[in-house]
């Protein structure tokens, strides 16, 4: 345990979190008038449109008739819903968001957003993406699957939380120039994971989506930690990565403090490689000599604060 703590201590690199959201109206509060249901289109709402035909809906606690119901928004007034998936025959509903500005040839971004499954429809699917263009996709002139490869891609953990709000994230590198991002699932039916979670309700899987996400993602985070630090030592890193946060004198983990509550390690196309969850820790040692050589993304949350570091295996 000295050996441990030791090496913990020598945590020397300071991560200082700040980024900003290029994602306009990411959690769809804003509206020019009140849609119909199904009438989900920038004529309705700003910033916000969909490439398919596909009948994406629009949910706000101010438009009667499409007040939210099943689910509170995560964030705001308001969120989308779409289907991930149909029973029977295939389709689908997607939504596209405008950046606000265009993407860096070869910088590397982060993206995330949250969706939860409607409790109104009995199976859960894991495939869901965000998928960047430098032009608005579509239209397409049919509601099924739209062919492409999204650069960020659940296919993990089942999404079939009806209760809270999932998150969805993940790093790519930028082409450059991509203005438009579309949230949705964009797998055939058979290459689809579809698992019943329920008995009571409709077949398929619909999601509301909410407080959509990117942006530049070396050295910033979604919030930034205010006066904490968190540390990584060392890095270029080795065998053994360690990371720990710094705690205000007289604040203890259980009384909130700044403990680590999860570490995430992602490799550059942006897949989760090693996952530590529960740490509710101010310092911790991860092992990371398996891992192969090359570049990473550190991501330390704390509570709902967020750090991202770009780290070197040797």
């Amino acid at each position: 345990m000295r050996a441990v703590f030791a090496f913990i201590s020598m945590c020397c690199i300071n991560i200082f979190c700040t980024a900003q959201n290029i994602v306009l109206n990411p959690s769809l509060e804003n509206y020019i008038t009140c849609p119909g249901f199904g009438q989900f289109s920038n004529t309705f709402i700003n910033d916000w449109d969909k490439p398919s035909y596909g009948s994406t809906d629009y949910y706000h606690f101010n438009c009667p008739g499409i007040i939210p119901t099943q689910q509170a928004p995560r964030t705001g007034d308001a969120y989308a819903g779409i289907i991930g998936y149909n029973y029977g025959t295939e389709y689908r509903e997607y939504m596209t968001g405008t950046l606000s500005a265009p993407l860096i040839p070869g910088a590397t971004y982060y993206c995330e957003f949250y969706v939860s499954l409607n409790d109104g429809y009995i199976q859960a699917i894991k495939e869901m993406g965000a998928y960047f263009t430098a032009n608005p996709p579509g239209p397409y002139t049919n509601a099924l699957h739209v062919p492409v490869t999204p650069q960020i891609e659940n296919t993990t953990a089942l999404l079939d939380d009806t209760s809270s709000w999932m998150r969805i994230s993940g790093y790519f590198l930028a082409s450059g120039g991509e203005e438009y991002v579309t949230i949705g699932n964009f797998n055939t039916d058979t290459n689809t994971t579809i698992v019943q979670v329920g008995n009571v309700g409709s077949y398929g899987s619909y999601y509301f989506v909410d407080d959509v996400w990117v942006s530049l993602s070396e050295g910033t985070g979604v919030e930034e930690m205010e006066n904490q630090e968190v540390r990584l030592y060392p890095n270029p890193v080795g065998k053994k990565l360690a990371v720990c946060s710094r705690q205000p004198a007289r604040t203890t983990v259980q009384s909130g403090g700044f403990a680590i509550t999860s570490i995430g390690i992602y490799n550059s196309i942006g897949n989760l490689v090693i996952e530590n969850k529960d740490v509710n820790q101010n310092a911790v040692t991860i092992e990371t000599g398996e891992l192969p050589r090359g570049i990473y993304i550190a991501e330390i949350r704390c509570g709902d604060k967020v750090c991202r570091k770009k780290i070197i295996k040797e």
